[in-house]
């Protein structure tokens, strides 16, 4: 019993050791110290402050458009690059468990039958062991206790920014159905505007003819209002396609095949104030999950440092086959001879150049990743900062350009108004419409920078992809479990 003692006290020992060294030689991970900016330089007075945290913040709700929800939800649940990106943690989540479990020893089974001459053949006389049949457990440890801690921190570093990618994905997916549902509406309402400036021109150049065949207007005055025509004409085309095509974007995004969107709230009508919470502090951005995923990545380029240190650091081995014994197969488990055994070793490098230049290689992946993480977060100021700038002046954009068209669409009525009471001509009504359709044309396409000026900010400010975040495996229908242990 003295000696399995003295193995405990050397595992112990080479513990002891071993720990801190972790300090010594594997260097503990601190988190850069970066100068961040208290405040954004570009003010957005139209932004409100809101105390929900930006992972958790469902924005698009904002806009009440139950089809808007309905997609985004949909999405999060059903996007192959989502579910790919499950996958993903399923394998780091393993690579972890499988690297945890080294802490607990290997045991193997075995049976056999030894066969023995019981006989010296120089003196003749009996050996003292015979034949006979076994069956027993062989126990077997072997383990760098520096390394499997400095592993294990490697690998947690890893499901850790595993995670952030599939947040990112998340992030990503919710702009991109956002952004495509809000372009989808946009040309929606822009070919009902083409088509009323389509039908305008058409009726002007019917009115425009006749009058030049009477030697009322000039040829080239008639030119002039036809090649508007044909040019308005090949615009509707155009945007029937990219409706077309931006249903399709949505619906692959959904993992669905090809078909129409459900209708949902006007375009126009889609609320654009208020929208953006403002007045964040710049720490918030240290949520995203690219600086998540820089800052993970860092931590596990430090752990590796450690990981390749320690193959300086001793391995401690242990065996211990126990069993039973017998002469005769019937009796093996019924009048057995009871046996066991131990070997203990412990080995460590005493000449290894070549790990110096794993563990060079090693540090300079850290140092690598030390300025990407320090890129990733000076980005992610930048962007956010010029996204503030970019609301602010998007909205002052469109609130002048729905001035312009309110104004157009006052005048047309108006003027409408008058024609019936034959105070103006069809022509100046007519003309009036056409700058009118123009207008709201031109206001739609104010409004949709302005909205994906929102998209924009929100997925650099990491808002919304901790909603409704589970990491649930899909039923696959082909008998593949995931999360369970087989």
């Amino acid at each position: 019993m003295k000696r399995p003692r003295r193995i405990l006290s050397l595992l112990l020992l080479s513990a002891f050791i071993a720990l801190p060294g972790c300090a010594i030689w594997g260097p503990n991970y601190e988190k850069p110290q970066l100068e961040t900016p208290e405040d954004w330089k570009s003010k957005d007075h139209l932004a409100r402050i809101d105390g929900v945290p930006l992972p958790e913040m469902a924005w698009w709700d904002r806009f009440k458009d139950p089809v808007l929800n309905d997609l985004i939800q949909r999405a999060l649940v059903q996007n192959n690059s989502v579910q790919a990106a499950l996958g993903n943690i399923f394998q780091a989540k393993g690579i972890l468990h499988q690297i945890e479990m080294r802490w607990v020893p290997r045991v193997d089974g075995g049976a056999g039958y030894i066969s023995v001459n019981d006989t010296n053949m120089v003196t003749g006389a009996k050996l003292p062991f015979n034949s006979g049949f076994t069956a027993g457990f062989i126990p077997n440890y072997s383990i760098n206790i520096l390394q499997q801690l400095r592993t294990q921190e490697q690998a947690q570093a890893n499901l850790a920014a595993t995670r952030a990618a599939k947040n990112a994905v998340r992030l990503g997916i919710i702009s991109q159905i956002t952004g495509s549902y809000f372009s989808l509406r946009e040309e929606q309402y822009r070919l009902a505007l083409q088509k009323s400036l389509v039908e305008a021109l058409d009726e002007i150049v019917k009115k425009y003819t006749e009058a030049h065949k009477e030697g009322l207007i000039s040829a080239f005055a008639l030119r002039q209002y036809s090649l508007q025509l044909a040019d308005a004409r090949a615009e509707i085309p155009v945007i029937q396609y990219n409706i077309v095509r931006l249903g399709n974007t949505i619906h692959l995004l959904l993992n669905e095949n090809p078909g129409p969107v459900a209708e949902g709230q006007g375009f126009m009508a889609l609320p654009y104030k208020s929208i953006i919470s403002g007045n964040l502090p710049s720490k918030v951005l240290m949520n995203r999950p690219d600086v998540l995923s820089a800052e993970e990545q860092l931590r596990r380029s430090n752990a590796n440092i450690g990981v390749n240190t320690s193959f300086f650091f001793p391995t401690i081995s242990l065996t211990t086959p126990v069993g039973q014994s017998s002469q005769a197969l019937s009796t093996l488990f019924t009048n057995p001879e009871s046996y066991w055994q131990y070997q203990g070793g412990l080995s460590m490098p005493i000449v290894n150049l070549g790990q110096f230049g794993a563990i060079e290689s090693a540090k300079g992946q850290y140092y690598t990743d030390y300025y990407n993480y320090q890129q990733t977060v000076r980005g992610a100021f930048a962007s956010v900062d010029s996204d503030f700038a970019s609301h602010e002046k998007y909205t002052e954009s469109l609130e002048q350009m729905l001035l312009y068209f309110e104004t157009n669409r006052q005048r047309f009525e108006n003027e409408e108004t008058r024609h019936k009471e034959g105070l103006v001509g069809m022509p100046e009504v007519l003309n009036l419409k056409v700058t009118m359709n123009q207008a709201g044309i031109q206001a739609a396409q104010s409004k949709l920078n302005q909205l994906l000026s929102i998209v924009r900010l929100y997925q650099d400010l990491g808002g919304g992809y901790e909603v409704n975040n589970t990491e649930d495996a899909h039923d696959l229908g082909d008998g593949h479990r995931f999360g369970d242990l087989f």
